[in-house]
């Protein structure tokens, strides 16, 4: 049997964060954006989709309208694997 090898690399990645201590869940972000901001009915929380990337001009639209002002962009690392 011949197995590959897979090899973790880290990847720098932009995406959008809330800031659920100051979310009232107004559920504004996802009338602009619901394919980037979702609600969870079992944690009663404001989650954002996972995605390969983000619409920039959906998101700013989103931190523009927060009348929390919580919702902001963040880059960070996250783990990738390839064949080696």
């Amino acid at each position: 049997m011949n197995f590959l090898r897979r090899e973790e690399t880290l990847l720098m990645k932009k995406f959008p964060s809330i800031d659920l201590g100051r979310c009232t869940e107004c559920k504004g972000c996802i009338e602009i954006a619901p394919t980037v901001f979702c609600y969870n009915p079992s944690t009663g929380m404001m989650e954002v989709i996972e995605q390969e990337e983000y619409p920039e001009d959906l998101v700013n639209e989103a931190i523009k309208n927060c009348p929390e002002d919580c919702i902001s962009w963040e880059v960070g690392e996250y783990p990738t694997s390839k064949p080696a």
